[in-house]
């Protein structure tokens, strides 16, 4: 069929331009004929109803059969089915009548099954509340409404038409990507020169933190003989901003770029305009979207007006991406001939006319309506449910013929794609035409959401916006509009060079003044000390030789029950002073005399002195000062009482275990590392000698610097001590004659290797070698070049770790160069400082403990028979009186009477006791009593219990006193008087075997008063009337059985765990009658979980851990000395023994009722193992009260705990 003859059809079809709404035609059958399209295997078809005023856009229409072809052909949208549509023609848009005709044909469509409609144009607001009212979706494609976007009453409607508000994301985008926070908003008076769009950017500029510093109109319907008002908006606003956003038409525009440049605000960079334009960015176009040339072809622009677009930033639609998409316009000119749309056809007039971008949104109208009823049919849904149709098109991206995704937004508003376009270079430039109108940018929304902003993007970052001047103009000036930020402008180059100025001149007078002030230290001499200031301290020779073995008995609680340590102290070293010493100031100075008859205190050495005396580290011996009197010159410096290492290391008795050798190597490395990093650079004299130990057991190094000063001291070279120097010494330094005074630092890496020897093998720098060979022997083997291996002190047998090794063999390198510095040394044996402590105090403590060890040992042995006199005298005591009553008795305190609030006591005797002493003999019967009370005493040792006394078979005992222990004392009685109960039904008679003693037990708790009655044989005695009704209970009891008082009653009930029966009123000699009960038992894990709290709260396991506490039973399984150290705290001096004895055994016996296990007799059974000895190596762990004496705690350090 040739083109006539179809536009010939066409026009006998069209008799008028009335519109038939009664009939409706069915065009996809003719259309699949006329294009040539074969028949397809569908199954089922599905109808779309367009609706829209063909005069208006006749050619852009032509896109729906095209629509309609691309979905049918693409197997995914709509499998088995055929899209089919149906149109009508509602006539001219001018018409008032419009949307009535439109729902007419809406109306009839509906009625003829159609699923959704597609238009109309304009006027849509009616068509699309009555299509929500039949629940049918609209997607219009033209319609530039607002109201529509409402989806809480146009719930089935969206577009592919983007409204003009929705550039305002844009447009702030755009602001915020360039820090643009105020701008002023030029718009229309009208909806279609931008007053819609100036609402949008307000509100969404608010809401994004910008200021809209005014917002200025101008009149609707602008023509460029409006110029002047224009120029009124710039002479209005240019003073109060730098950026303005100008939305309306184009010729608007150019006046506006004309009045700024009339003021020259352009030239200088300062201003930006960003413009929104509605007119898609042609790029074929070029340089005549900056002119009038399409509106007024006479008038000339010259190239100056021109330039001023270099600061207009336009936003415009986005070009079509799609490489197809000319071919796509000319299939859509070539269907548009066609029914139903009948487009006129003249050959020349039909290919000038351009199909507009509206075409492309009639397509994808259809597209994006065929992929929401295609996911509505996958799930059985209804495609006439407009409601779920819409659903599968909002918040969604498609992907628009026009080569881009375009995203739907919530209200079925259709983004936008927009593109900024700059003036930039023309690189296709010829010689009249050298810059053009470029896009530089997009816009992107992120993780499909468009309720953010999109991000500003370059298209290409090496292309980016040419700005005048080379930078970003900013929104606001540095001093403000006004100058108002910058009070008093002034000329910066003179204040910067007054400031340069100043600041030299002050660093000037600051380095004369630290000149100066360093000068006079130089020539005060605050390190010189006249020696008449100083006494000399005699020295004692007297050699103290003690050679006996001695037991050290550790003053801990914390020892294993099965091991015991004995340490042989032999003391053959001399008990004098290393040096000579001298009292300075109230401090003791060591003396270092130098054999030099004088010092002449050059700079250089005055230097010397200051800098030695400013040097502040724990690891060297402080500098006190220097004698330099006429005949005298001496060093004065703190006094270390214990001497150098190299008397402790020849100390055999001393025993140096991993963690004091650890300690000690590295204070030694960190006094070099001082030394090293310090204005004196090197040692250069490192030896054991040097190495001096304090009183706290730090080592500081000593003998460093004042090399200058010491120099040409006039000692003998060849003595025995300096050869022995020289064993110290590096082959590098040995081998020079005048090697440098103050040493090199890998000279001095070597000395700490020598010194690390010694420190590990114990016997010397040079171990055996020394033995078999000569000092001058030694040093000739040293200072040998030319042998294979160098020769070092020996390494077999010393059993040392690989890394050690390997540390000593590193510091010995015959090479300088090869050596280590001192700071990797450090580094080599940082496994070795593994077990130190990060606090400095702390290793302190612990060598020090280790020392104080061995110092108790001394002391005990010189006094050991006088301890155990006192230990035997203090035993008898103690089972005397109350432990406190003697201390105080022993200090000769007066034990005044106390009263104390409540207490529970308890009275028992044998019923029939007289009947047995009868018929026994009086031997037997104390035999008997010891037995019995032997068995008693061994059971009340086990809880907090005091025993008063016992008088014939009758035992008294309290709890409450002398030591208060709250409401404890009743449930302390009640437990030991149900473990005496139970023992005693065991209990044998040897004199009687088979018969058992009936013990009848009475408890009574109240308020009673003790003291010390009597001078000689004094005794700790109880008072009041709580005794006698404790006795009453007793007496008033029965043989078997336990009876309680209701104030005992009372208090048990309070803590829980005891079994009571009642016995009732029961008359009492001299109280009337009383309710009284019996106690039955107890409920043992009630009393384990108070032990357990009372472990808990107790100073000596403060620290377990609360996971630990949750265990109490397997941590009772354990005894306390087998408690890690981490576990717990020492007690302070302050903590009694004795109460800390007596928890201990508090908790043997729980966990032993807690299984009904036997309780061993034994008394005192902690305290007994005390003193056992133990020939391990220990560990210590302590925690010192700084006033008091040491408390040393010993764990064994193999032992699995």
């Amino acid at each position: 069929m040739s083109m006539s003859t179809t536009t010939s059809k066409c026009n006998n079809d069209n008799k008028s331009d009335s519109t038939n709404f009664n009939k409706f035609k069915n065009y996809s059958a003719l259309y699949d004929y006329l294009t040539g399209t074969g028949a397809h295997n569908f199954t089922d078809s599905v109808t779309i109803g367009f609706v829209g005023a063909y005069g208006q856009a006749p050619v852009d229409l032509g896109a729906l059969p095209l629509a309609i072809e691309a979905v049918n052909a693409d197997k995914d949208l709509l499998p088995g089915r055929e899209l089919k549509f149906v149109t009508a023609d509602i006539g001219s848009t001018r018409s008032s009548s419009l949307p009535t005709r439109a729902i007419r044909a809406m109306t009839e469509m509906r009625d003829n099954g159609i699923v959704a409609f597609i238009g109309p144009d304009a006027s849509c607001l009616p068509e699309a509340l009555v299509a929500a009212a039949w629940n049918l979706p609209m997607i219009s494609y033209k319609c530039s409404e607002t109201k529509v976007s409402n989806k809480k009453i146009y719930s089935t409607f969206a577009r592919t038409l983007t409204p003009s508000s929705k550039v305002s994301k844009s447009v702030v985008a755009l602001l915020k990507a360039f820090k643009w926070d105020k701008f002023v908003l030029v718009t229309g008076s009208t909806a279609s020169s931008g007053s819609e769009v100036k609402e949008a950017i307000e509100d969404l500029a608010t809401r994004e933190g910008l200021m809209v510093i005014e917002s200025k109109q101008y009149s609707a319907f602008y023509i460029p003989r409006y110029i002047e008002e224009m120029c009124n908006v710039v002479g209005d606003t240019y003073r109060i901003t730098r950026i303005y956003v100008f939305v309306g038409e184009h010729i608007a525009l150019i006046d506006f770029i004309k009045c700024l440049q009339r003021r020259n605000l352009l030239y200088s960079g300062d201003y930006v305009v960003i413009s929104v334009d509605d007119e898609i960015y042609d790029p074929n176009r070029t340089i005549k979207i900056l002119s009038r040339d399409y509106l007024d072809p006479f008038l000339n622009e010259s190239w100056d007006k021109v330039m001023g677009f270099r600061s207009v930033l336009k936003l415009t639609p986005s070009y079509p991406g799609n490489p197809k998409y000319k071919e796509f316009v000319e299939k859509i000119k070539a269907l548009s001939i066609r029914k139903p749309f009948c487009v006129p056809y003249h050959a020349t007039i039909f290919g000038s006319i351009s199909v507009s971008i509206g075409a492309a949104r009639v397509f994808d109208a259809v597209f994006i309506l065929a992929r929401a009823l295609t996911e509505v049919f996958q799930v059985n849904g209804d495609p006439r449910d407009g409601i779920a149709v819409i659903k599968r098109i909002l918040n969604r991206r498609y992907h628009s013929i026009q080569g881009f995704d375009v995203f739907m937004d919530a209200n079925g508003d259709a983004e936008g794609n927009f593109t900024v376009v700059v003036l930039l270079d023309d690189e296709r430039a010829n010689g009249t035409q050298w810059m053009s109108m470029q896009p530089v940018g997009y816009f992107q929304y992120k993780h499909n959401n468009s309720s953010t902003l999109p991000e500003f993007k370059y298209l290409n970052p090496d292309r980016p916006i040419q700005w005048i001047g080379g930078k970003v103009p900013a929104a606001e000036p540095e001093c403000g509009f006004f100058e108002e930020k910058c009070v008093n402008p002034v000329d910066w180059k003179i204040i910067a060079s007054i400031v340069l100025i100043s600041i030299i001149v002050m660093v000037a007078i600051l380095f004369g003044v630290k000149h100066y002030r360093y000068e006079q230290k130089l020539a005060c001499l605050l390190w010189k000390i006249d020696m008449k200031d100083v006494t000399i301290i005699p020295t004692e020779t007297t050699e103290v030789k003690n050679r006996n073995m001695i037991r050290v008995c550790r003053q801990s609680v914390f020892h294993a029950p099965t091991s015991s340590s004995i340490v042989e102290i032999s003391d053959q070293s001399p008990k004098r002073a290393y040096t000579t010493i001298g009292l300075y100031k109230g401090n003791i100075v060591a003396i270092k005399n130098l054999n030099k008859k004088s010092v002449d205190l050059t700079r250089s050495i005055r230097k010397e002195l200051k800098q030695i005396r400013e040097m502040r580290h724990e690891n060297l011996i402080p500098f006190i000062g220097a004698s330099v009197d006429h005949g005298h010159v001496a060093i004065l410096t703190a006094y270390s009482a214990r001497g150098s290492l190299e008397d402790v290391l020849k100390n055999e008795d001393l025993n140096l275990d991993h963690m004091f050798v650890s300690s000690l190597v590295t204070d030694i490395l960190k006094g070099m590392i001082y030394i090293h990093d310090s204005d004196i650079t090197s040692h250069g004299n490192l030896r054991s000698s040097n190495c001096l130990i304090d009183n706290r057991w730090v080592l500081q190094i000593s003998d460093f610097g004042l090399h200058e000063f010491k120099h040409c001291n006039d000692e003998l070279d060849f003595d025995n001590k300096n050869l022995k120097r020289m064993l110290y010494r590096a082959p590098e330094l040995l081998r020079q004659s005048s090697p440098p005074l103050r040493g090199t630092q890998k000279g001095d890496v070597y000395s700490f290797g020598i010194v690390f020897y010694e420190i590990i093998g114990r016997n010397g720098p040079w171990g055996k070698t020394a033995i078999n060979s000569s000092i001058l022997e030694i040093i000739g083997e040293v200072k040998k070049v030319d042998k294979l291996i160098p020769f070092r002190p020996p390494l077999e047998d010393l059993g040392i770790p690989e890394y050690i090794l390997r540390c000593m063999k590193s510091c010995w390198e015959e090479d300088p160069e090869i050596r280590p510095d001192i700071r990797f040394v450090r580094v080599l044996l940082k496994e070795m400082q593994a077990g130190l402590k990060p606090n400095i105090f702390d290793n302190m403590l612990a060598i020090m403990e280790k020392y104080a060890y061995n110092l108790e040992g001394l002391v005990q042995e010189r006094t050991n028979q006088l301890t155990e006199e006192k230990k035997k005298t203090d035993a008898l005591l103690h089972r005397m009186l109350p432990k406190y009553v003697a201390e105080s008795l022993k200090k000769g305190d007066k034990v005044e009477a106390e009263i104390f609030d409540c207490v529970t006591i308890y009275f028992s005797d044998i019923v029939g006791f007289t009947e047995l002493s009868a018929v026994s003999t009086p031997l037997q019967v104390i035999d008997l009593l010891n037995d019995l009370y032997t068995c008693f005493d061994s059971i009340i040792s086990h809880y907090d219990v005091y025993k008063v006394e016992t008088i014939g078979d009758a035992y008294m005992v309290v709890s409450g006193l002398p030591i208060r222990n709250g409401d404890r004392h009743a449930g302390e009685i009640a437990s030991m008087a149900l473990h005496l109960l139970s023992k005693i039904k065991k209990f044998e008679i040897k004199h009687r075997v088979g018969e058992v003693l009936q013990l009848r037990i009475g408890i009574h708790s109240g308020h009673c008063v003790a003291g010390v009655v009597g001078l000689k044989m004094p005794r700790y005695c109880l008072f009041g009337d709580t005794v006698n009704t404790a006795s009453r209970m007793e007496s008033t009891g029965e043989a078997f059985r336990i009876h309680i008082s209701h104030a005992t009653y009372m208090l048990l009930q309070r803590l829980g765990g005891y079994i009571c029966e009642e016995r009732g009123l029961i008359p009492i000699k001299g109280k009337g009658e009383m309710y009284t009960y019996w106690l039955i038992g107890e409920d043992s894990a009630q009393r384990m979980a108070r032990i357990r709290e009372e472990i808990a709260g107790s100073t000596l396991f403060n620290s377990i851990s609360s996971e630990r506490l949750s265990k109490t039973p397997d941590l009772l399984r354990r005894p306390g000395v087998n408690l890690l150290g981490s576990e717990l705290h020492f007690p302070s001096p302050s903590q009694s023994p004795f109460a800390i004895q007596h928890l201990h055994n508090r908790a043997r016996l729980a966990l032993s009722l807690h299984h009904s296990e036997e309780i061993i007799p034994q008394e005192n059974q902690l305290m007994s193992q005390m003193c056992l000895g133990n020939s391990r190596v220990f560990n210590s762990n302590n925690q010192r009260n700084p006033s008091s004496a040491p408390i040393i705690s010993f764990i064994q350090k193999d032992q699995i705990l």
